[in-house]
């Protein structure tokens, strides 16, 4: 009956949300051994005409049940995911009727960068959610309902929306991957004082001098890329999210960023500051798709947004040393447009997606003068645009026909 209950629940969810599927996840932690047990729900939005929805899980992930509201009961099977250069799990669930939704009940234990004495991990890179296949960040409204033990806490990308002994509720709209909780006996928290409103989350030890310099920079950033790239879909709030685990970095669409290193400080490291500047950025970009030469959209954007911010505070030769840094790594790369990432090693990747692209940006700048390309890179962030066909439509229409001759000769090139 439970079952059933959640299933007529999320039904009348996905009618409401639009095209993107409805979500349910639900989580209990086991601290002591850095496991999990997760129910995950996907019911597709009602103008989704599909009839089968399939679902990449991880290998390592052990499947416990499958329900589906098809006709037959949904099975897993094994596939090689070229992305990931590895074999998932593949659940299949095939429909003949209105109602179009599967459920996947697993457990498994996170790999040893995803947590620490302090802290567990569930976010963008940590491997513990399906996914449609190549829809990794495809936007999805969720339900995250986490049950940790006496004695831990909970934090996500917004503040939980219900929180009783044991159990946090978050609701939102993230990418397919990006769900997150993140699992502490403690936390402690910075935030702004003014609008937007950015908090800076904290697992484990007490705050320092780096956190409020981090906080202030955020500040700065958030508000220079609301002036600029983000002036017709400006922030209103954000989280940076500081579990500890020395794994890596990354921005979310949630209007948030997971940055995991321990020694993090953007008052003095330059190459700090770029991270911070180039995650936040991705609230905007980050709608190409990785699987293809489109994640210049994503990854070049960023990068060249966060040089923006080294000029915009002060730093003008950091600026230059950071773009010819980039630059002279370009030298015979591929062409941007067309690129294959699965035929080339991954630095050509790097060489191609974010520095070629930078270095494309750079020039489309010169070209245009400041105020006009910012005005193109506010168009394109507020439209979300996922491929490079539409984006040389947008500078056609912003530029001229002869600059979208020229930036696709560039991106040929």
């Amino acid at each position: 009956m439970k079952y059933l209950l959640l299933l007529a629940g999320l039904l009348g969810l996905a009618v409401s949300a639009g095209a993107a599927p409805t979500v349910s996840v639900q989580m209990r932690v086991i601290p002591a051994t850095h496991s999990f047990v997760c129910r995950y729900t996907m019911a597709l939005a009602a103008d989704d005409t599909a009839t089968t929805l399939d679902l990449n899980l991880g290998r390592q992930l052990r499947i416990e049940n499958l329900l589906s509201s098809g006709s037959k009961p949904p099975r897993a099977t094994r596939v090689y995911y070229p992305y990931f250069g590895d074999t998932l799990q593949q659940v299949v669930a095939r429909f003949n009727g209105r109602a179009r939704m599967v459920s996947v009940t697993y457990s498994g234990t996170l790999e040893g960068r995803l947590f620490n004495e302090q802290v567990m991990v569930f976010s963008g890179h940590s491997g513990w959610l399906p996914f449609r296949p190549y829809r990794e960040y495809e936007a999805v409204n969720y339900v995250l309902e986490v049950q940790a033990p006496d004695g831990y806490q909970v934090e996500s990308t917004s503040s939980a929306v219900e929180q009783r002994a044991g159990r946090w509720l978050f609701r939102g709209r993230a990418g397919a991957i990006e769900i997150t909780a993140l699992v502490a006996r403690q936390f402690q928290q910075l935030a702004s004082a003014g609008t937007p409103g950015i908090r800076v989350v904290k697992a484990g030890p007490a705050l320092a001098r780096t956190d409020t310099v981090l906080l202030r920079k955020a500040e700065r950033i958030i508000a220079y890329y609301n002036r600029s790239i983000g002036q017709q879909d400006p922030i209103t709030q954000f989280t940076i999210l500081l579990p500890g685990t020395n794994a890596d970095a990354f921005g979310l669409l949630e209007n948030a960023t997971v940055i995991t290193y321990t020694d993090f400080d953007v008052a003095t490291d330059r190459e700090a500051l770029l991270i911070l500047a180039h995650e936040i950025s991705h609230k905007w970009w980050g709608y190409g798709s990785v699987h293809n030469y489109n994640d210049w959209l994503n990854e070049a954007f960023a990068t060249y947004s966060s040089l923006l911010f080294l000029r915009e505070d002060g730093d003008e030769a950091g600026y230059r040393a950071e773009l010819a840094k980039r630059v002279a790594t370009v030298g015979d790369a591929p062409p941007i447009r067309g690129f294959d990432y699965q035929k080339y090693p991954r630095p050509v990747y790097r060489r191609v997606v974010y520095n070629k692209g930078t270095r494309v940006l750079a020039a489309l700048h010169e070209r245009l003068g400041t105020a006009p390309f910012v005005r193109l890179l506010a168009t394109v962030a507020a439209g979300h645009v996922s491929n490079t066909d539409t984006l040389l439509e947008i500078v056609a229409q912003t530029s001229g026909p002869a600059t979208r001759a020229w930036l696709l000769a560039e991106l040929s090139r």
